[in-house]
């Protein structure tokens, strides 16, 4: 059935036009109810009727957009006025949730409606949670960056590995510091656990809220199972991948969900700790004795993968350590049968953006112009501080240099 009427909320018996609408296969029986609570002004059974009514949720599934809109706006103006408006529109959500029809068109009247209501009612957090969870049975049309919630997923900086925060993470803080829109941590973790259920496995943005849903738990209190879970998998993508989100995984052996792994996924831990902070040689000890192949499957990782993750990895922290690099050091620390080979890892390293370097053909080194820093604990401090201060007497070599000549120009007598 399609049905067509007059916007229902520019009438002064705009709720009544609602009944009308709404009320056309649901029957007397619901009109009646409706406008006793319309005429006793009792928003909430109102709401209650419509959303427990199925004839009259599959009219207002089927209105035309505009009537959708008209509608809901007219539900959701009415809730504004209640006291119990949450735990209404949650009733009103489940409703519209349960609707049948799952294909993509049905999917986006359902979220159109739903937006309605996230606009409107200060219920935002949770509202948002289950638009995202309603898009994500159709996540690779709906959750695109280019569509308006994979916009919020995604991060203001161009590409999804960007190093910026996504939007809705900005979203939730500033709804965190207004007392009409309170955001909890249990919010933070329930919407998060959605976005990661439904992101594809492919999407690294799936690997980014994994790591915003660890870092809920503060180690204050016990990890729920939830976290846990998210632990494991947010340990499994930064060994699947440890460059792509390189900056915002680098700590990721100190978060406390991420130790929690120790009691039942000790040998995950383990590998992890190698690829956070190891090199191949760790690697190949790691598995020394053992089927790598056999382990790595039981995560989904691929062998190969690894390997060559672990070369650019140790070549990263090779060039952390060293402004020059002669390519026997770099076939040495990257198990090579020889020199041959060293300059397609150093372009595969350069690549990854963890290091930026040229190399000397003909003297067979690498000279490290920029590199990223794998960990930075007390010895990364000292060499900091080494670094600086040589720094420092260079620069007041070149400073007294620089008097000594201007006392020299102007004690030199000039001549005529």
């Amino acid at each position: 059935m399609v049905v067509s009427s007059t916007l229902v909320n520019v009438a002064e018996d705009a709720e009544l036009r609602l009944v009308t609408l709404l009320g056309a296969d649901a029957g007397q029986k619901f009109q009646d109810t409706c406008t006793a609570c319309i005429t006793g002004g009792d928003a909430e059974k109102l709401v209650k009727t419509v959303a427990s009514s199925d004839p009259a949720m599959k009219t207002l599934l089927e209105l035309e957009p505009e009537e959708a809109v008209a509608a809901v706006s007219l539900l959701a103006t009415l809730l504004q006025k209640s006291s119990k408006a949450a735990a209404c529109s949650t009733t009103l959500v489940d409703a519209i949730m349960g609707l049948e029809g799952d294909d993509l068109g049905t999917t986006e009247r359902k979220l159109t409606i739903l937006s309605v209501l996230y606009n409107m009612l200060p219920v935002k957090c949770a509202l948002l949670n289950r638009m995202i969870e309603l898009a994500g049975t159709h996540a690779a049309q709906l959750l695109q960056p280019e569509t308006a919630l994979g916009q919020l997923l995604s991060s203001r900086d161009k590409g999804f590995a960007s190093a910026s925060t996504p939007r809705i993470v900005t979203l939730l803080d500033t709804w965190g510091q207004s007392s009409e829109t309170p955001v909890t941590t249990v919010d933070r973790r329930m919407l998060y656990s959605t976005i990661c259920k439904v992101m594809p496995a492919t999407d690294i943005r799936k690997q980014r809220f994994l790591l915003l849903l660890v870092d809920t738990h503060d180690g204050g209190s016990s990890i729920d199972n939830v976290v846990l879970s998210a632990a494991k998998d947010a340990a499994i993508g930064a060994i699947r991948d440890p460059v792509s989100l390189f900056q915002q995984q680098r700590s990721l052996m100190s978060r406390p969900a991420i130790q929690a792994l120790a009691a039942k996924n000790a040998d995950l831990l383990g590998l992890l700790k190698v690829f956070q902070e190891g090199k191949l040689t760790d690697y190949e000890a790691f598995f020394a004795g053992k089927d790598e192949t056999a382990i790595l499957a039981q995560w989904g990782l691929d062998a190969s993968a690894c390997q060559r993750y672990m070369r650019i990895l140790s070549l990263a922290s090779l060039a952390a350590e060293h402004e020059e690099i002669p390519y026997a050091v770099i076939a040495e620390t990257l198990k090579l049968p020889g020199t041959t080979e060293v300059e397609t890892w150093v372009i595969a390293a350069v690549n990854s953006g963890l290091l930026q370097a040229k190399m000397d053909q003909l003297a067979e080194k690498v000279m490290v112009e920029r590199c990223v820093v794998r960990q930075f604990d007390m010895e990364q401090w000292k060499n900091l501080q080494s670094r600086l201060s040589q720094w420092k007497k260079h620069v007041g070599g070149l400073l007294d240099t620089l008097k000594q000549s201007q006392t020299v120009l102007a004690t030199t007598p000039t001549t005529n």
